[in-house]
């Protein structure tokens, strides 16, 4: 394994994710809400590393020369990062009261850490045909929260408490 991949993985996908934070709202187009956050959510912000991650395992698989687990390992560790990002941001916001802009952007990067880290190890949840599997499910309940999100907090936008009622049928001509 190239060690290096995984260093500069590392920045590149918080570079990546920091870009996405502001992509939404720059180019102002509804099917953009696909991989951008659309909104200020702890939902979407989770867009922040799963699309720069899998654009960057992309190019990790192309150069390495032995493939076996990194896929189960940036699968498992996209896991463990959103569910880490969740209960963080509750568990702070929670204790403290408040929402901290300094704190989310320290969990972002402890989040995008637990990926690379994982990809390191090659630490898996899933092995084989179930990490394809495991990926597939992760993106459509992704994508399908993106445009039908519920009536629930982790859906809410803390800058002005609204719930984005949008729907994929608003992105059709």
């Amino acid at each position: 394994m190239k060690k290096w991949v995984i260093f500069v993985g590392y920045f590149v996908v918080c570079a990546l994710g920091v870009l996405f934070h502001f992509a939404y709202d720059f180019f102002k187009i509804d099917y953009l809400k696909i991989i951008f956050p659309s909104n200020e959510s702890v939902f979407e912000h989770l867009k922040l590393f799963i699309f720069p991650t899998i654009l960057y395992m992309i190019f990790d698989i192309l150069i390495q020369k032995e493939k076996e687990g990194i896929l189960a390992s940036y699968i498992s560790g996209l896991v463990v990062a959103s569910v880490f990002m969740i209960a963080g941001y509750y568990t702070y916001s929670g204790i403290i009261g408040e929402d901290s802009p300094i704190i989310n952007i320290m969990i972002f990067f402890v989040s995008v850490l637990i990926i690379f880290v994982y990809r390191y190890r090659k630490t898996t949840l899933f092995d084989g045909v179930n990490s394809v599997v495991a990926f597939v499910v992760f993106l459509l309940i992704i994508e399908i929260f993106s445009f039908y999100p519920t009536n629930i907090q982790l859906f809410q936008d803390p800058t002005n408490h609204e719930f984005p009622l949008k729907d994929l049928l608003n992105l059709l001509p």
